[in-house]
């Protein structure tokens, strides 16, 4: 029932124009996507860097995902592939949004059939590019109407009814659609499949099939339908066929369809920029600045308490917020950075704090403060040009350029000094004449 992925996985690689990244698989299925990959690759000669995560213990999984990113990291691979399910996308996003790799420079195809079933919120204001696929088309009425009757249900009796209907139970249903389909089939042809048949022998040589499996077999294979995952069909393997499969981006206002995918047409893109002009979206988007308290760039009025949210602070660092979102037309709020730190990443879990964790993990959209500029933070979040520099400078005078003359042997030493050498040369003098007397 579920569709193969290798074909919409290629054709999206293609379409972006990798020749580099990484493939991360989880089961044998991801196995031989990945040998499809790797022969592509031998076509088109790509990079690809493939690491297996099924087999990590779940104790020592999170520190392994980290451990994995930096090391791809090191070898420049930003652009990665996760053939997993959601489940395990969810582990390893968590672990990416930790170091800081959720930002813009990083690209993930999540390679499985439900983009929309996995919690993103957390990667949407990354920067990060984020694309996958989705099987189930909420816009189809088929769908629609039976997503409407599910959420009707009551949650205590069905558990996830509260919930549109994922990926891996949708293909449940229509498996089970399929199974009536073709019963009913058999049974419109007075096929008795009731009756107990003569069991199989497959030690036999050749192996002896069960004698209505052939009938039912036959009857699956001529099923075709519309289900909650498109178009059914099989062909003489029992392989799903003329499925259409849509391409999904993460986008700031949640996922967006950007095309399909199918046997015919491959890869067909309805929508290259849903934002063309991005000041749009911001007019109607307030923009967290976070900031923090030190004088005398952001400073709490003295009388604070009787004003509200921006209002209540003044500073260098408050009218520059002010002008430039009077400049881009935005609406804006001060937050002042809760743990009080400008942002370090700590050594051992390789967690940012401060004002730059909170850019890192999408709690503010921008920062403005005294905020130094280093090559650790320049890794995980852009900097402007900087408004003041600091630093040790050293000081000195040009020399203003004068004509030498006759007596300019002189300036190395003070007058005073030559006095005392010529005191000392006459002293000398009378000196040695007294003794030579």
């Amino acid at each position: 029932m579920r569709p193969d992925i290798k074909g919409p996985l290629v054709s999206l690689v293609e379409y972006y124009k990798w020749d580099k990244f990484a493939y991360l698989y989880d089961s044998d299925r991801g196995l031989s996507t990945l040998q499809v990959i790797l022969d592509t690759a031998a076509e088109r000669k790509w990079i690809v860097t493939a690491i297996n995560v099924g087999n990590l213990k779940d104790e020592r999984k999170d520190e392994a995902y980290r451990s994995m990113f930096q090391d791809l990291e090191i070898r420049k691979e930003r652009r990665v592939i996760l053939d997993c399910e959601q489940d395990k996308v969810k582990d390893i996003m968590d672990q990416v949004i930790t170091i800081g790799r959720h930002v813009k420079g990083y690209h993930y195809i999540i390679a499985n059939l439900g983009f929309v079933d996995g919690d993103l919120s957390k990667i949407q204001y990354g920067g990060a590019n984020v694309s996958g696929f989705q099987i189930v088309d909420f816009e189809e009425p088929l769908v629609s109407k039976f997503d409407q009757r599910w959420e009707a249900l009551e949650e205590k009796e069905y558990p996830g009814a509260d919930s549109r209907i994922r990926y891996t139970s949708a293909l449940t249903y229509d498996a089970v659609q399929v199974m009536t389909e073709a019963f009913r089939t058999l049974t419109k042809q007075r096929i008795d499949f009731s009756r107990r048949g003569n069991n199989g022998d497959c030690l036999a040589n050749p192996a002896v099939p069960w004698s209505q499996g052939m009938e039912i077999e036959r009857a699956l294979k001529q099923v075709r339908v519309d289900g909650l995952t498109g178009n059914i069909q099989f062909d003489q393997y029992g392989k799903r066929v003329n499925y259409s499969v849509n391409v999904m981006e993460l986008k700031n206002t949640g996922p967006v369809k950007i095309g399909y995918w199918n046997e015919v047409d491959k890869m067909v893109v309805t929508k290259l920029d849903i934002f063309p002009n991005d000041t749009n979206g911001m007019e109607n988007k307030t923009v967290i600045v976070t900031t923090i308290l030190e004088a005398p760039y952001v400073m709490l009025k003295k009388n604070a308490e009787l004003f509200l949210d921006n209002d209540r602070y003044e500073g260098y660092c408050v009218d520059l917020a002010a002008e430039i979102a009077k400049h881009c037309g935005i609406r804006y709020q001060l937050r002042i950075v809760g743990d009080g730190k400008y942002g370090a990443r700590d050594a051992e879990t390789k967690i940012w704090n401060g004002m730059v964790g909170e850019l890192v993990y999408g709690k503010a959209d921008i920062a403005v403060a005294p905020l130094t500029i280093t090559l650790v933070r320049e890794e995980v979040i852009d900097f402007s040009k900087p408004f003041m520099t600091l630093g040790i400078s050293i000081l000195y005078r040009k020399p203003n350029g004068t004509n030498p003359g006759v007596f300019s042997f002189l300036n190395p030493l003070s007058p005073d000094i030559w006095m005392y050498i010529l005191l000392a040369c006459l002293g000398v003098s009378c000196v040695l004449f007294v003794i030579a007397r």
